[in-house]
């Protein structure tokens, strides 16, 4: 039988046919293990197509049609399980489900997927040196102020919903302007494709543009990574772009980054590719103020520059792009290697939110049972190393470090199969392929930073971290963990260096967690700072990932940091880094940890002996400058000492905080607390509600039994007539029956006060009447004397004694005689 063709006789059972059959169907059953089983290895692709080719199929005529003719490989369907080893990769299926998926609310062009040559240039690209220069004040802000020629804001509901391949449905709308005629120099403007970010563009003069960045979706923050796209452009003509709506204070371009430029005609015709281009750069304070903080400023960035090719296409960019499709390409170069594919097999190791697919590489020496690589005896020897890269999708410098560190672990050095033969190496070479796609700096489709949410345990929220720490916990199970390292970009440091986690409560591993960083600054001293790294472990970075897995026991847990500008050190000073520096850093971290797990400790524990050194001279310059004096380096104890000033919270990749749950969630979250509310809550709620009532009651029968006519001033000049209570009847009606009415709502133990203030309101009312007999207030007294007698037997003129008066009459009477007491009889002198 030739390699690659399955004998079923193997399965003599009927029911293990039949189990073999149906276990297949649903994806489970691959083949792999008979075919190890009869040639003891695993073939690659490439083995099964040529021995195939060679030979007529042995599957029988009751076989499957689509099997017939065909190599045996794995069936991709895989509901539950992955396999280790997946054979079909992107350009080896005629399906699409290797594209890029995108929000639904994302328009994407439908053209050919944009492709960049990586050339770096033979020269060095040295610091640009600022002069003081132009700082445009931004007149975009008024719409009266300039034209705009492209504007493309997603409209989103505030979360992520859905995605699909190729993004919105409708396609693309026209969202910059229509050049009319060959003499319009207006710049067109795009950013509709892979990892492009640009809003906005507005001209303000015939060569002049002021440009706002896409948000991260979802947020209202985190604009630092651009890339889009320039036509219509006129050679030797200098224009002037400034980007608008930055967030960091300081930035690098002040310290001698440049942005970089790509010309496609140069590419294609030439072979140049990315280089750093612009003068007169600035990076300062404008007058906007940011969407979320109105009393905080945004920051421009602005630079001009003269373009070599007239109707040619140029693209500009915060550092050299590295797509989702730049890594799908060079995994499948990568898996089409007959040689390469022996020692890296590729895995899904889960899929974002967006449905795209989060790769995990496994290399390493292959061994005589590879169907379980890590327990046979020879691969216990072997020590684990996790690396990951692209959590912040911005930072594309990550991935150039990730790619030079898979090309040396994968070609045929002897170094390189010494590190496959000594360790088995777990590689995600892009955590947040979303973010990558749709062009955001910091955040995932979450809308929140992944690197602060290693401790979660939202596993559908935030997949690929949830995925990366368990796997990390199971290869821990199985193997020793001797390295963690996760690849980062920073925006406001120069050089490389890292952020680790110092171990000041176990003294038998003092400062072992710093000489690895140390190696790596001896191997490369021309980029390596290692008075850049910091080792404190601070309460608010504790969702990293360095923090999260130096928890679980990992001693040398890093964060490695690469600048955007370039070096400050040695021979490399003022040099911009490009794509190559980048790559040869992932060698010199290869070749660091070669050093560090070298059987011959005499290099580890000369370093260690120089950081406790450098430690004691460094603790004894702080006692000196507080006044103490220490007298000898070797007295001063290190373990005394701690990192408390090493802080790692400098405004770069390490620098946020936690920012709460995931955006969906947050909405979902906010509208359950507005509708929940608990027993006591609602027993505080009804009683304040209850006590609101009661009040309002209260207040109506005060108003009510308010005495009508206005107040007067409380002066001790003021002198009331005296008024018999007989001789209401030549009063207006409506004086005599508010006297009365207050008269008889006064009880037996009323005080002279309320008396006094019934007399005072009826006086006022009566001045405010007048006394004018052709007032139509007055009324015919006599006429309704009956009538009042009937009603108020104290006021009408009776013989009756007052032995014999009813309780009303006698109620009434004393109030007559404490008013006549009080004012008595002279008059009421109305002032």
């Amino acid at each position: 039988m030739e390699l690659g063709e399955s004998n079923y006789s193997l399965i003599s059972s009927p029911y293990d046919s039949f189990m073999r059959k149906h276990l297949q169907h649903y994806g489970y059953f691959t083949g792999r293990s008979e075919i190890v089983k009869k040639y003891g290895f695993v073939p690659s692709k490439s083995q099964l197509i040529s021995s195939s080719s060679d030979s007529d199929s042995s599957y029988g005529d009751d076989e499957p049609t689509k099997y017939k003719g065909k190599p045996f490989v794995p069936d991709r369907r895989l509901p539950i399980r992955q396999n280790r080893v997946s054979y079909n990769l992107r350009g080896q299926n005629d399906d699409n489900s290797f594209e890029p998926r995108w929000p639904i609310e994302i328009e994407v062009l439908t053209e050919s997927r944009i492709k960049h040559i990586n050339a770096p240039p033979k020269c060095p690209e040295l610091f640009y040196k600022p002069t003081p220069s132009h700082t445009p004040f931004v007149r975009s802000f008024d719409e009266n102020n300039g034209r705009v020629v492209f504007n493309y804001s997603p409209e989103t509901c505030g979360y992520f919903m859905r995605s699909r391949i190729g993004g919105n449905r409708d396609g693309c709308r026209q969202a910059g302007v229509i050049i009319r005629n060959s003499e319009d120099t207006t710049v067109l403007f795009e950013s509709r494709f892979e990892s492009g970010n640009l809003m906005k563009a507005v001209q303000v003069g015939e060569y002049e543009y002021e440009l706002y960045l896409r948000y991260d979706l979802y947020t209202k923050r985190n604009t630092q990574w651009f890339y889009f796209r320039l036509q219509n452009i006129r050679a030797n003509k200098r224009y002037r772009f400034t980007i608008v709506n930055f967030f960091k204070p300081t930035s690098l371009y002040n310290n001698g980054m440049k942005p970089l430029m790509y010309s496609v005609s140069d590419a294609d015709d030439k072979g140049i590719g990315w280089r750093r281009w612009g003068e007169e750069i600035v990076y300062y304070k404008n007058n906007l103020t940011a969407p979320d903080n109105p009393s905080s400023n945004m920051y421009s960035l602005t630079w001009t520059c003269k373009f070599p090719n007239d109707n040619d296409t140029y693209y500009f960019a915060h550092c050299y792009p590295y797509t989702y499709s730049d890594l799908q390409d060079y995994l499948n170069e990568i898996q089409n290697d007959r040689v390469k594919s022996e020692y890296c097999k590729q895995k899904v190791l889960c899929r974002t939110l967006a449905g795209n697919f989060v790769y995990m590489l496994t290399i390493t020496s292959p061994t005589s049972n590879p169907l379980n690589m890590c327990t046979s005896p020879e691969q216990q020897v072997k020590k684990g190393v996790v690396v990951t890269a692209r959590v912040h999708p911005g930072e594309t410098n990550a991935s150039w470090m990730m790619k030079g560190l898979l090309d040396f672990l994968l070609n045929d050095s002897e170094d390189a199969k010494l590190l496959r033969d000594n360790f088995i190496f777990k590689i995600v070479p892009m955590l947040n392929p979303d973010g990558v796609i749709v062009g955001n700096y910091r955040c995932s489709l979450s809308g929140r930073d992944l690197n602060r949410n290693y401790k979660t345990i939202l596993k559908d929220a935030y997949p690929s971290i949830w995925h990366t720490r368990e796997m990390i916990k199971r290869f821990m199970s199985e193997t020793e963990l001797i390295l963690y390292c996760d690849f980062h970009g920073h925006s406001r440091k120069q050089n490389v260096f890292v952020y680790g986690c110092e171990n000041k409560h176990l003294p038998n591993e003092r400062l072992k967690e710093r000489i690895f960083p140390a190696m790596l600054s001896k191997n490369d001293p021309a980029k390596f700072a290692y008075y850049s790294c910091k080792f404190k472990v601070q309460k608010n970075k504790e969702g990293t990932g360095r923090i999260v897995m130096w928890a679980m026991g990992i001693l040398n847990s890093y964060t490695l940091e690469a600048t955007f500008c370039g070096s400050t050190q040695r021979d490399r000073a003022g040099h911009q880094f490009n794509t190559r520096d980048l790559e040869s850093i992932g060698y010199h971290f290869l070749d660091s940890l070669l050093d560090y797990c070298d059987p011959d400790h005499t290099k580890r524990d000369r370093l260690l002996n120089e950081l406790e050194d450098n430690l004691r001279r460094s603790i004894q310059m702080k006692l000196l400058s507080r006044g103490i004096n220490a007298t000898s380096v070797d007295d001063i104890d290190i373990d005394q000492w701690s990192s408390d000033d090493d802080s790692s919270d400098d405004g770069g990749s390490d620098s946020s905080i936690d920012d709460g749950l995931p955006k969906h969630l947050e909405i979902i979250a906010a509208a359950k607390v507005r509708l929940k509310k608990t027993r006591k809550k609602r027993s505080n709620t009804k009683a304040s509600k209850d006590s609101k009532r009661k009040e309002e009651i209260d207040k109506d029968n005060a108003e009510k039994n308010k005495p009508v006519g206005l107040p007067l001033s409380k002066s001790r000049n003021i002198r009331f007539p005296t008024i018999d209570i007989y001789m209401l009847g030549s009063f207006p009606f409506f004086f005599k029956d508010l006297l009365e009415t207050n008269i008889l709502t006064t009880d037996n133990n009323d005080s002279t006060d309320q008396v006094d203030d019934t007399a005072k309101t009826a006086a006022t009312t009566l001045v405010n009447r007048g006394t004018d007999t052709n007032d139509s207030s007055r009324h015919d007294v006599s006429s309704e004397t009956t009538a009042r007698s009937s009603r108020w037997p104290a006021l009408a003129k009776t013989n009756n004694s007052i032995n014999r008066l009813t309780p009303t009459d006698e109620k009434a009477q004393r109030s007559q005689y404490t008013f006549t007491t009080i004012y008595g009889r002279g008059g009421l002198d109305i002032i």
